[in-house]
């Protein structure tokens, strides 16, 4: 246990005068809480309309309608997505939008009602059957054998036994000096947990409840302690310095971070300080008490009071212009309270009526009751007679003559209670602005589009509490920001929503991969309802299947570009997978769609086949041509070739002359200008050769490329 200085706040006495003093302002919205829950989902009958009832010797009989409009709203809260968005403030800079992503969808996972119990469920009927509600943010090991804390949510056990300061004015009071959570324990648990002395001090009266506030009771034969775990807001003073990386940090902080860097041997530059200011940081300082004395105290990571009010839809009033402010919580069904009691009065005294209606069916004189038993049998059991017989003369006598039996007619039930036990479910719909059950009626038809319209104006009616709910569920996020950079340092795998909506986990603080380090005050959590009411969904459904129906190229677009969309107004079994096969699908058919758009890239226009046509023309007009020249350079070559075989024979035959006038010393000689004369004509026919197979190749090769260009 840390220890913090003494001051005159932390005393034992201010602590205990904070709790008192707290819970009596808010007693009389205790008291309120506790009623309402009990009359809409207990009993709609008092103890003082029993005792009346029992006087007047009516029934019991109670015909509860509240329940139905609250159990309806939660239910279409049920399936309404507050979710939750993350983004950095203005004039913040360096935040790795990663890290923003990341942090968001951890968020929405972290909340989600799948893992947390149906817990925004329960807030919200509380707020709408009590006025308010109260959640718990906390942090606790993984298990039992890990060394990893989590962060915690959840709705304390009984918001009655929570206290805050009268002077917080925000909707979730986290702007108050203090809050407290009260809780009982059997002296003998509290021995246990905390020694013989927690004892000490304390006399064990007898209580009806703990709305009288005794701090040591006794419950039947059980001793009870009354225990205070009190989060008190505290300051102090410390060193803040803005680093070059655009973080700030304290002093201690820094100091710590320059450890870690030179231990760790990093050669870089570590981050320079640019500023440094005195500031004031907010701690939370919890202490658990009893009646007599302070058991524990120790300062929390907490920046913020970790009880967060869910305020439904109260209002601070003054009971006259001397008195003080005070709030006051109104559950939905405020006022239909007395309504539903008319009901109950009215449905009360209909059966009363029922059942003091006149039994007997027939007035007839007792001498004129026949003396045959089969004959009475008509007066006792009337649904199995056919005729009734009766004595017309008193013994036999003419002269005395009796009156014959007469038909009772029955009193009708009065009008005026089946039009007040039938007014009162109107009244209620009036009072709590609900029409959907009154709207559309036509010739006793109800128009489908007309209840789903109500069912809007109703969740209209009930926003107030929808905006509590969203002011609570985003302080919620705000603490929950702050404490993830805190205890998530170590790796570890956290659940993510994508934002496709699917589930999936990630592994943070890993070397090369994210971490949960961002400055906690770079960032701020909002939170919006979502839109995917029930009711919004089907309204959304027939609008887009009217528009379809109305615009053809409307319909096309769908088709193409708006099948997820019509899915996410669809709520059917197995949707999720119907989801993913549909994206799937819209895949598939953009890679056929861009393969089709390739393959008529390459198709050539009317005007390409003609423009290659002309280009076929030409270049065959060319390749005649060089054709031509390249026959026109053979024949050239071919007679070159014969002037020089020419010239050659010329020489050999002057030679021949010469040698004989030169005699026998020129043979050698005209034999080697022979050989000579030999190999030039073997040259010649060589390269004849050659020429004729290059013109052939040529022609050859521009007859391919002809066929080539009108393909």
């Amino acid at each position: 246990m840390s220890y913090v200085k003494k001051s005159a706040w932390d005393s034992f006495d201010n602590i205990k005068d904070d709790i008192e003093n707290g819970y009596s302002y808010f007693k009389s919205n205790y008291r309120v809480y506790n009623d309402f829950i009990r009359f809409v989902f207990k009993t709609n009958i008092t103890p003082a309309d029993a005792s009346v009832n029992f006087t007047l010797q009516k029934p019991n009989l109670e015909f509860n309608i509240l329940e139905a409009y609250i159990s309806r709203l939660c239910g279409e809260f049920s399936r309404m997505d507050p979710g939750f968005t993350v983004r950095a403030k203005e004039g913040i800079e360096l935040i790795n939008p990663d890290i923003i992503e990341l942090v968001e969808a951890h968020l929405k996972a972290a909340f989600g009602d799948g893992g947390k119990h149906a817990l925004s469920y329960h807030l919200y009927r509380d707020m709408l059957a009590g006025g308010f509600s109260v959640a718990k943010l906390y942090t606790d090991y993984a298990n039992e054998m890990s060394f990893d804390q989590q962060i915690y949510i959840e709705r304390v056990f009984d918001p009655t036994l929570t206290v805050f300061d009268p002077l917080a004015r925000q909707s979730h009071k986290g702007d108050g000096r203090y809050a407290c959570e009260l809780f009982p324990k059997s002296a003998a648990e509290a021995e246990e947990l905390y020694g013989a002395d927690v004892l000490n001090g304390l006399e064990f009266v007898r209580a009806s409840s703990i709305e009288n506030f005794n701090w040591s009771y006794k419950n039947q034969k059980e001793d009870i302690v009354l225990f205070a775990e009190y989060y008190r807001k505290r300051m102090k003073k410390a060193k803040i310095l803005k680093l070059a990386n655009g973080h700030t940090v304290t002093e201690k902080q820094y100091d710590d971070f320059m450890d870690r860097w030179e231990k760790a041997g990093i050669l870089e530059q570590p981050p320079v300080v640019l500023k440094t200011r005195t500031t004031d940081i907010m701690t939370i300082d919890k202490f658990t008490i009893t009646g007599s004395k302070i058991v524990d105290h120790k300062e929390t990571n907490f920046t913020m009071l970790p009880l967060v009010f869910f305020d439904g839809n109260s209002i601070v009033v003054r009971n006259s212009e001397n008195s003080q402010s005070e709030q006051v919580v109104r559950p939905y069904v405020y006022h239909a309270r007395d309504t539903q009691r008319m009901k109950n009065f009215a449905g009360q005294s209909l059966c009363n009526e029922i059942e003091n209606l006149q039994q007997s069916k027939w007035m007839v004189p007792v001498e004129g009751m026949p003396s045959n038993k089969e004959y009475q049998l008509a007066y006792t059991n009337p649904q199995d007679a056919t005729t009734v017989l009766y004595n017309q003369f008193k013994d036999g006598d003419p002269k005395q003559p009796l009156n014959p039996p007469t038909v009772i007619q029955r009193q009708p039930i009065p009008p005026e209670l089946t039009n007040t036990f039938n007014l009162a479910d109107n009244t209620v719909q009036v009072i709590l602005g609900s029409y959907d059950a009154a709207m559309g009626v036509n010739d006793n038809d109800i128009s489908g589009i007309a209840i789903m319209q109500g069912a809007m104006h109703s969740n209209a009616a009930a926003m107030p509490y929808t905006m509590g709910f969203i002011e609570g569920w985003a302080r919620c996020g705000e603490m929950y920001l702050d404490l993830l950079p805190k205890y998530y340092v170590t790796p570890r795998t956290v659940p993510i929503i994508k934002p496709d909506g699917k589930r999936a986990f990630y592994e943070v603080n890993k070397p090369g991969g994210l971490k949960f380090d961002y400055d906690v005050s770079a960032l701020q959590v909002e939170v919006k309802p979502g839109v995917n009411y029930e009711v919004q969904k089907q309204i959304a459904l027939r609008v887009l299947d009217s528009l379809m129906k109305t615009s053809e190229s409307f319909k096309a677009f769908m088709e193409q570009n708006g099948l997820e969309v019509l899915l996410d107004n669809i709520d059917i079994r197995g949707i999720d997978k119907l989801r993913y096969m549909v994206q799937e699908w819209m895949e598939t058919q953009k890679k056929l769609a861009e393969q089709k758009q390739a393959q008529s890239a390459n198709q050539p226009t009317p005007e390409q086949v003609a423009s290659a046509q002309v280009q076929v023309q030409s270049q065959k007009v060319q390749n005649d041509k060089e054709l031509g020249q390249a026959k026109l350079q053979a024949e050239v070559a071919n007679n070159n070739a014969k002037v020089a075989i020419d010239n050659k024979e010329a020489d050999i035959k002057f030679l021949e002359v010469m040698s004989n006038i030169q005699g026998a010393d020129l043979d050698t000689q005209l034999e080697q200008e022979r050989i000579s004369a030999e190999n030039a004509r073997t040259a010649v026919d060589m390269t004849l050769q050659t020429q004729k197979h290059l013109l052939e190749v040529e022609r050859v090769r521009h007859e391919n490329k002809d066929v080539e260009t009108q393909e």
